[in-house]
C-alpha cells in the first residue's frame, strides 16, 4: 500500500482513513504521529493552520479549502452525468453512485431520487420508481427500491417483445406445435402437445395484449401482468393458441386445443405462490384460463400422429389441479 498525498482528489474523511490504515499496517498507533504525517502528506498549494490538533480539526480545515468545494462539484456532476444501462452490474453501479453521493456529501432524499430518475431514461422504470420511493427518505431504502424496479424491468415478460416458452410443471415438457403436423381427429387442425424436456424453435410464443379496457396505466401497456387477457401467438407458424369446443381432443375427450388462425383469449392467472404480484417474470408458476373458463391442461396421456407418441395437452372446466400449472420462461427479445 503506498501513501498518497492529499491534494483535493478524495475526500478529506476517506483521506484520512486510509492514512490511518497505512500507519496501522506499519505499526504506528500514536494519534498524534499519525496527526503529523498527514500534516506532511498535505500537498504544499493547500495551506492550513499550524495550530491543528486533532483530525476532526484537520477536517474541518480541509473541507473549508477551495479544493474541496471544486471536489464536490465534480462528484456531482459525475452523479448527473451517470447512466444505467441494461444489463450492467448494478451493484457496481450502485455502490459507485452511493460513493459518489457520500462524496459530494449529498443526503437529501429527494435529491437523489432526482439523481437516481435521471439515471435510467425508462418510462416504465421512471413510473414505478417514483411511484415506490414516495415518503420513503431512507438513502439505503431508495436505492434498494431503484435496484428492485430496474430488475423487474429488464425481467418481466413484454407484448410483441420477448419470445416465452411455457413448460408444463408436472412432466417437464413444453408446449409445443408444428407446422403440418395436424390432428387425425376433429377438423384435422395443427395440432399442440406438449413436446421435448428442453424448448425448441416449434415450442417459442409471444403474447399480444387484448383488453385494452382494462384499468393499466399507460406505462404498463407493453408489459404482462397478471389476469390480463392475452392471445398466444406460435413463432414458427405464427398461428394463435385456440381452442376447439366442438371437437374433443384425441386421447381423453377433452376440449381440443390446436394452433390456427382462430382465435382464443386467455388470461393469466397466478398460481398460490405468486398471488400477490403483478408483473409476470421468468420462473412464474402461471395457470392459462380462457375467456369462456376453460383451463389449459396437460399431462400423461398421449395419443399418436403418423404412427408417432405426443403428449396431450387439452382444455376442461374441471376443477384446477397440479397437471394445469405451466413456468413461463423467456427466451430472447426480438423487434417485429
Amino acid at each position: 500500500m503506498k501513501l498518497k498525498k492529499y491534494s483535493g482528489t478524495v475526500h478529506p474523511e476517506e483521506w484520512i482513513r486510509q492514512v490511518n490504515i497505512y500507519c496501522h499496517i506499519k505499526g504506528i498507533e500514536n494519534d498524534k504521529k499519525i496527526l503529523k504525517i498527514c500534516k506532511l502528506m498535505i500537498d504544499s498549494n493547500i495551506i492550513i493552520s499550524n495550530e491543528i490538533n486533532s483530525f476532526d480539526e484537520l477536517i474541518k480545515a480541509l473541507k473549508s479549502h477551495s479544493t474541496f468545494n471544486i471536489y464536490k462539484s465534480l462528484c456531482k456532476n459525475k452523479l448527473q452525468t451517470m447512466k444505467y444501462k441494461p444489463k450492467q452490474d448494478i451493484t457496481k453501479f450502485l455502490t459507485n453512485f452511493h460513493s459518489l453521493c457520500n462524496d459530494a456529501e449529498i443526503n437529501d432524499p429527494e435529491e437523489i431520487k432526482i439523481l437516481l430518475i435521471n439515471s435510467y431514461m425508462n418510462v416504465f422504470f421512471n413510473f414505478e420508481f417514483i411511484k415506490r420511493v414516495d415518503g420513503i427518505d431512507s438513502i439505503d431504502e431508495i436505492i434498494k427500491v431503484y435496484s428492485e424496479v430496474v430488475f423487474e424491468d429488464l425481467n418481466t415478460i413484454k407484448y410483441n417483445g420477448t419470445y416465452i416458452a411455457l413448460k408444463h410443471v408436472a412432466t417437464g415438457k413444453y408446449l409445443t406445435s408444428c407446422n403440418f403436423l395436424n390432428y387425425e381427429t376433429g377438423l384435422k387442425q395443427q395440432a399442440v402437445f406438449a413436446g421435448e424436456n428442453l424448448p425448441n424453435e416449434d415450442a417459442l410464443w409471444f403474447a399480444i395484449f387484448q383488453n385494452d379496457d382494462n384499468d393499466k396505466e399507460y406505462y404498463q401497456f407493453n408489459t404482462v401482468c397478471y389476469n390480463d387477457e392475452i392471445t398466444l401467438c406460435h413463432k414458427e407458424t405464427h398461428h394463435r393458441l385456440s381452442l376447439n369446443c366442438y371437437s374433443k381432443s384425441p386421447t381423453t375427450g377433452y376440449t381440443e386445443v390446436n394452433c390456427s388462425n382462430t382465435t382464443s383469449i386467455w388470461k393469466i392467472n397466478p398460481n398460490s405462490a405468486n398471488n400477490n404480484t403483478f408483473y409476470v417474470k421468468p420462473k412464474d408458476k402461471i395457470i392459462l384460463e380462457s375467456t369462456d373458463n376453460y383451463i389449459l391442461r396437460s399431462h400423461d396421456y398421449t395419443f399418436e400422429i403418423y404412427n408417432k407418441t405426443y403428449q396431450e395437452v387439452v382444455g376442461h372446466n374441471e376443477g384446477i389441479n397440479e397437471n394445469d400449472e405451466w413456468q413461463i420462461e423467456l427466451i430472447e427479445n426480438y423487434k417485429n
